[in-house]
């Protein structure tokens, strides 16, 4: 495991992913290095819940004794395996030395399944998905010589919106920001913006669909009451994804 992480290694280590030797090196590694014992005790927790997805279920009767003749039949006692299971007669063939029974590589079999699904979960477990990014966006004047806003606008709908330059209104005007989403005449209020400094809007307004313009108009006091600009737009962006 040269090169891996410290967490990856736990997660490999919780998963039960590694062989015998590696997971015996975690181990020691861990009671010396607190910080890879903080790891595995992070990924102990974080796939704990899934054991909530699997239902309980009730294995048949049948399976027990199916299993206890299986090992019976491994460990040389046809008496015992009769008074528990009736085993089709069949005419024994001969098997070459150093043959496994049957029943033992029927176990065999199932143990590398197990461990190529265990090995699937790891690989689908340890990647982790890149986090979604947030988007900049720069709101630019209709008449050039002023200033702007640039927008920051996170995954979870949050826009922080930094004023650039010389910025000014009325005492009884404030700018107010919209989304208007491409083949929409109606746009879709956000907030307000400050001329100094910076503003943040929360928001879950933005549109999740297709590509959307930020705009600015200036409007009296408080912002549009009517849910459309009623003042002029005076700034807008480029076309921001969803």
């Amino acid at each position: 495991m040269s090169g891996t992480s410290d967490d990856d290694r736990a997660g490999l280590y919780v998963l039960g992913a590694l062989n015998a030797e590696e997971m015996r090196a975690v181990q020691l590694a861990a009671a010396r290095d607190p910080e890879l014992a903080a790891e595995i005790a992070v990924w102990e927790r974080r796939l704990a819940p899934l054991t909530a997805l699997v239902e309980p279920q009730e294995p048949p009767p049948s399976l027990w004794i199916q299993l206890e003749a299986r090992l019976m039949r491994i460990s040389g006692a046809p008496d015992r395996v009769a008074e528990v299971y009736q085993v089709p007669h069949q005419r024994a063939k001969p098997r070459r030395r150093g043959t496994p029974s049957p029943a033992l590589a029927w176990w065999r079999n199932a143990a590398y399944g197990a461990m190529a699904v265990a090995a699937v979960l790891a690989v689908a477990l340890v990647y982790k998905a890149p986090a979604p990014r947030s988007k900049l966006a720069m709101l630019l004047p209709a008449r050039p010589g002023e200033g702007g806003w640039l927008l920051t606008v996170k995954p979870n709908g949050e826009i922080v919106a930094d004023a650039q330059g010389a910025l000014s209104r009325g005492l009884d005007q404030d700018y107010e920001l919209w989304a208007g989403e491409d083949g929409s005449d109606r746009p879709v209020p956000l907030g307000l913006l400050s001329v100094t400094g910076q503003s943040v809007i929360k928001t879950s307004a933005l549109p999740t669909r297709r590509n959307y313009l930020l705009l600015v108009s200036l409007e009296k006091k408080g912002g549009s009451v009517s849910g459309i600009p009623t003042g002029p737009v005076v700034f807008s962006s480029s076309e921001v994804p969803p």
